[in-house]
C-alpha cells in the first residue's frame, strides 16, 4: 500500500544542529492521555520526563531550558549551546529520546503506541519569542482544559497499582 509523501515540518536547508533555542512539542499517538494528569505525572509521564532531560545529560552542548510532560505531549525548549564536538542534531534527538520513552513503557504494555509520527518544532528567534513560549509552557498545567491538545478528561489510560506520581519541574527553578 502506498502512503502519500508528507511534507517535512523542518526548514529547508536548516542545520538543527546550530547552537539556537528550538521549541518542541511531541505528541502521544491519538492525543492519548498516558502521562497522567497535568499536576502530577503517572509512571509513564515520569519515564517521558526522566528521558527528556537525558537528553543533556547525553549530550554536553545541549540544555533542556524549560519543558512541561502533559497528559497527552510535551513541550520543551531545547538550547544548543555550541556545535563544538556535537554529534546530533534537533530531530535525531527527539527521535532517540521518543525510543528510551517506547522502550520504558512497553516493558509495561508491550502493545501501545506511544507516540505520533514526527513532532512540531520552532527555532526561537528573539528575546520575545523565547519569553512568550517560555510563559507558555509554565501556564500549560494550569491552562489544560483550555489547551488544543485536551480531549477529555477521562482520556487518560489507567494503570495498574501504583504509578509513581511525580510534580511538574523545570530547568529553571523559581522562575
Amino acid at each position: 500500500m502506498d502512503h502519500p509523501k508528507r511534507k517535512s515540518p523542518r526548514i529547508p536547508g536548516y542545520d538543527y544542529a546550530t547552537p539556537n533555542y528550538y521549541f518542541v512539542t511531541i505528541c502521544t499517538h491519538d492525543k492519548k492521555c498516558i502521562f497522567g494528569k497535568p499536576d502530577q505525572l503517572n509512571r509513564y509521564g515520569k519515564y517521558a520526563q526522566e528521558c527528556l532531560l537525558k537528553i543533556a545529560e547525553l549530550n554536553r552542548n545541549v540544555l533542556i531550558d524549560k519543558y512541561v510532560v502533559m497528559p497527552n505531549h510535551v513541550h520543551a525548549i531545547i538550547v544548543i549551546q555550541s556545535d563544538y564536538d556535537l554529534k546530533k542534531d534537533i530531530p535525531t534527538m527527539i527521535g532517540q529520546y521518543k525510543t528510551a520513552v517506547t522502550k520504558q513503557i512497553r516493558k509495561i504494555d508491550p502493545k501501545i503506541t506511544v507516540w505520533q509520527r514526527s513532532f512540531h518544532d520552532h527555532v526561537i528567534r528573539n528575546q520575545r519569542q523565547y519569553e512568550s513560549i517560555w510563559s507558555y509552557i509554565d501556564s500549560n498545567p494550569l491552562n489544560w482544559k483550555k489547551d488544543c491538545f485536551y480531549l477529555f478528561e477521562n482520556d487518560s489510560v489507567q494503570l495498574t497499582q501504583s504509578t509513581g506520581n511525580v510534580p511538574l519541574t523545570s530547568a529553571r527553578e523559581g522562575q
